[in-house]
């Protein structure tokens, strides 16, 4: 086999072995140069090591601000995920305040609702808190969850209103209790797509960008050595 196709091969093996097994990028960069410099013996290790010089710089002057910006970000997430993990605790546990609520008040002769409407402005107020800390991913469910808590108040009342005029035997409380049930079970379903949306959030620590500048600078590496195989024929 021609000492280039030798290199080649070398070069893809070398780069395989390094995608699962090099843990720093220094190392996988003298995996790959080992086995390309090994194949094409000592002139051609001259020439590769001149190419290599010229490439390289270009190269890791892009790969270098690649990282950083990703490492950034990394440690940008880490230092959130302290105060939005608080925000978004906040706003599930007043969620389900107003899921008890729910059945305590259309159980009650209790006209006046106006605790159950303070228990709603709380959860608006936190709803805020969920908006400053974001990230975008968590703003759709937090506002779809604080628009259902609204939409209890209506049927809430209707049913309240009914026990008290009509009884808990009539038909009117019946199916006023009911449209309360309904909505009871879309707010606890907003809850949790709120509550999977801020656990995906707060498990992302930023370890899979790190993750993926090794991977780049490996691959980074392997384009480079192949064009200094290249140009040393």
């Amino acid at each position: 086999m021609p000492r280039k196709a030798q290199a080649a091969q070398c070069l893809e093996l070398t780069v395989a072995e390094g995608f699962e097994q090099t843990v720093h990028v220094d190392s996988g960069i003298a995996a790959i140069l080992g086995a390309v410099v090994g194949a094409l013996g000592t002139g051609g290790a001259a020439v590769v090591t001149g190419v290599w010089a010229a490439k390289t710089a270009q190269h890791q002057a892009a790969a270098q601000d690649a990282q950083a910006r990703r490492q950034l970000r990394a440690e940008h997430v880490r230092e959130r995920r302290g105060p939005r993990s608080k925000a978004y605790a906040d706003f599930v546990a007043q969620a389900r305040v107003i899921e008890r609520a729910l059945g305590r008040y259309q159980d009650s002769h209790i006209l006046e609702m106006g605790q159950f409407n303070q228990e709603v402005d709380k959860l608006d107020y936190l709803g805020v808190q969920v908006l400053l800390e974001g990230p975008p991913s968590v703003i759709r469910p937090s506002q779809d969850l604080i628009s259902c808590a609204h939409r209890c108040m209506r049927p809430l009342r209707v049913s309240i209103a009914a026990l008290h005029e009509f009884g808990d035997e009539s038909s009117e409380y019946a199916a006023a209790k009911s449209a309360v049930g309904d909505v009871g079970f879309e707010l606890i379903a907003e809850v949790k797509d709120f509550a999977e949306a801020a656990r995906r959030v707060l498990d992302d620590d930023g370890a899979g960008q790190a993750d993926a500048s090794v991977g780049a600078q490996v691959a980074t590496t392997a384009t480079v050595a192949r064009d200094a195989v290249a140009d040393s024929g």
